[in-house]
């Protein structure tokens, strides 16, 4: 039902919400620009114009490009100005002031800086139509490198696209030469607070923010900007646009209402810290601030780093970017990741398309009829709540804002928390499937994955990876792989990936391995793999096929037991076919089939090793040569995800080959 509501949300949201709207002036397609269909109605955007204009905006809205923009008339800014002057001056000489950047409430008087700001609110490089929105974040970021999520607003017959459940398109998809102009009901608000900041404006979550401000959390998520990142200089100038500008610091809340505490018996915060003993125990019982604390760690096991808006948190299932390598994940198999959270434990958010309940996203979701540890019956299957589903649950949600100056917040239904014995025995007992980008906060944060393109950065721009002496200090990330994205180790790298921390226990280690499916001439690479110091077999070439005799791969077909044999003998020489999950591009052949086809995509078995907590990195280093140590595209590993797999799962005679 909630996904119907949705497309007609798409649907309607133009037809019904424009009975107010002047159409005496209204837009056809005349060749006009961005910047032409505003002079031509300046009695309506006269004041836009001057926003745009002082942060030097304008001018490029009259030149060749694709941009949206949603943009207010004059009456609505006027209003936005006044009211956040009111804010500024109702809270200056409290205890607690709101800065908003806005001091006067005339327009002409609003400073270059906050007038930039304004401006670059409702800009984005990049053309979208109000059908390209879904329920959750569009994809490219705004001028001001902020993030912009879109849900659905029904007021009696009329449907509204909410821009951060605060603007309205109260006309869409007014298309002119050189982009989009969807008109909206006032300006976004360009506010800044931190997501704790955030979360204790909304009375609803009076509690979790209550335990936040008790156990000092809110100065772990206050930052927002590395300031000690410097752009580097690359040697190929072509490729420097590439190249992250800035280095943000973002982070993920999942918070519960302040209702679904009630359901649980919790009405205060005593009452939280006392659940939070039962589960996390006593130690430091009396110091808050102590990562060793209950409260503590029930508050840090709700925050994960990165930015995850509701539709990246998984992969989609029809992939994550329009283009030639689009993967697409078979029909019928689950959509999930794993990601640390700021306690130092996993939490494993699922979408479970395997089963009747494919329209919700869940964290810790239990597969088994029962969990592990009974009293954990009504912490698991934790739901993260859609946006629209929210505001309309209820009339004192309907003006929430998910999105904060360094992060988001998602409401969930149940209480969250992590048990050892549960997520040991249960949850995390499986073959987990770590995408490695999935694992670099940074990423996220910085809207560098799931397919956004080309990209080189330091090794150093994530703190999950290292890299050893000085050699190629640049990498790059491209959209492709198991979740849209990989890493390409270039040239004579030496690099390690930290471990995620996962239970403790006996692991098979896999990694993901890219070899050529036809022959082709380039330099040979080989490269070692290390655990910490200790070397893992023999050296890895990558420059071999995979059909090769001395690997032995054989699609399924050419077999008469359905690749059964063949995915043995693979095993006893250390390698593995790809999942059979995912629909890959064969960029030789041209071809479309599941990963598991693809003669060119492997796993190879690196060892067996007992794992403490995650604490352990993984090393790659280039021993191959290579003629031109500044080249792009020799001598390269491309890495795409870990696989983690408790040994008896590996030993189990039930459980032949894993072809997911």
């Amino acid at each position: 039902m909630k996904r119907i509501l949705y497309i007609l949300a798409l649907a309607l949201s133009i037809v019904a919400c424009t009975d107010d709207i002047d159409k005496s002036n209204r837009y056809t397609f005349t060749g006009e620009t961005v910047a032409d269909f505003m002079l031509n109605r300046s009695e309506k955007y006269s004041h836009f114009i001057t926003l745009l204009k002082r942060a030097e905006l304008f001018s490029l809205l009259q030149t060749y490009g694709q941009y949206t923009l949603f943009l207010p008339n004059n009456d609505a800014v006027e209003k936005y100005i006044q009211e956040q002057d009111s804010i500024y001056w109702a809270t200056k000489k409290t205890d607690d002031p709101i800065w908003t950047g806005v001091t006067s409430p005339l327009v002409e008087e609003l400073s270059d800086s906050m007038a930039n700001v304004i401006a670059r609110m409702h800009l984005i490089e990049k053309n979208y139509h109000t059908a390209d929105f879904g329920e959750g974040a569009i994809d490219k970021w705004n001028f001001n490198d902020r993030m912009l999520t879109i849900n659905y607003k029904v007021e009696g017959e009329r449907y509204y696209i909410m821009l951060n459940n605060d603007a309205a398109i109260i006309d869409g998809d007014n298309q002119v030469e050189n982009g989009i102009i969807h008109l909206i009901d006032k300006p976004i608000n360009t506010k800044s607070p931190s997501v704790a900041a955030q979360i204790a404006e909304h009375g609803f979550f009076s509690i979790f923010s209550k335990a936040i401000a008790e156990t000092g959390f809110e100065s772990k998520v206050l930052d927002m900007m590395d300031f000690s990142y410097t752009e580097p200089i690359l040697s190929n100038s072509r490729l420097q646009k590439f190249v992250p500008k800035k280095k943000y610091i973002k982070y993920t809340a999942f918070v519960e209402p302040d209702e679904v505490f009630h359901k649980n018996g919790i009405y205060t915060l005593a009452d939280l810290k006392t659940f939070a003993e039962k589960w996390y125990g006593t130690e430091d019982k009396d110091n808050p601030r102590s990562p060793k604390n209950a409260l503590n760690k029930f508050i840090a096991y709700h925050f994960v780093e990165g930015e995850l808006p509701y539709n990246m948190i998984v992969p989609s299932e029809s992939g994550y970017k329009e283009g030639v390598y689009n993967y697409i994940f078979v029909p019928g198999h689950d959509l999930y990741n794993y990601f640390p959270t700021m306690m130092g434990k996993l939490m494993k958010v699922l979408k479970p398309l395997s089963t009747t309940e494919a329209q919700n996203i869940y964290i810790n979701y239990n597969k088994r009829d029962l969990p592990y540890n009974f009293e954990m019956r009504n912490h698991l299957d934790v739901r993260i709540m859609e946006l629209t589903e929210f505001t309309q649950a209820d009339e004192q949600y309907a003006d929430f804002v998910p999105t904060a100056g360094n992060g988001l917040i998602h409401p969930i239904d149940k209480i969250l928390i992590y048990n050892e014995d549960e997520m040991s025995g249960n949850i995390l007992n499986e073959r987990m499937r770590f995408d490695i980008t999935a694992l670099q906060p940074e990423l996220s944060s910085n809207n560098l994955w799931q397919g956004s393109s080309y990209t080189y950065f330091p090794i150093e721009y994530c703190k999950g990876l290292k890299r050893y002496g000085q050699e190629n200090i640049l990498h790059s990330r491209i959209d492709y792989g198991h979740n849209g994205d990989i890493f390409v180790f270039m040239n004579q790298y030496d690099v390690a990936i930290k471990i995620p921390p996962v239970p403790s226990k006996t692991y098979e280690i896999r990694i993901s391995t890219i070899l050529p499916s036809a022959k082709s001439v380039r330099e040979t690479s080989f490269f070692q793999v290390y655990f910490d110091d200790k070397i893992c077999g023999l050296p890895i070439c990558t420059d071999i096929m995979s059909t090769d005799e001395r690997i032995g791969w054989v699609r399924d077909n050419e077999t008469l037991d359905n690749g059964v044999e063949n995915d043995k003998l693979l095993r006893n020489k250390g390698w593995m076919k790809a999942p059979d999950t995912y629909i890959t591009h064969n960029y030789s052949t041209g071809e479309k089939a599941p990963a598991r086809d693809n003669c060119s995509i492997m796993r190879k078995i690196i060892l067996t090793e007992h794992i403490v907590e995650g604490g352990n990195w993984l090393r790659f280093r280039n021993i191959g040569e290579i003629s031109d140590p500044l080249s792009i595209g020799y001598s390269e590993y491309w890495f795409d995800y870990i696989e983690l797999v408790p040994l008896h799962i590996v030993n189990d005679p039930l459980k032949p080959e894993d072809r997911y």
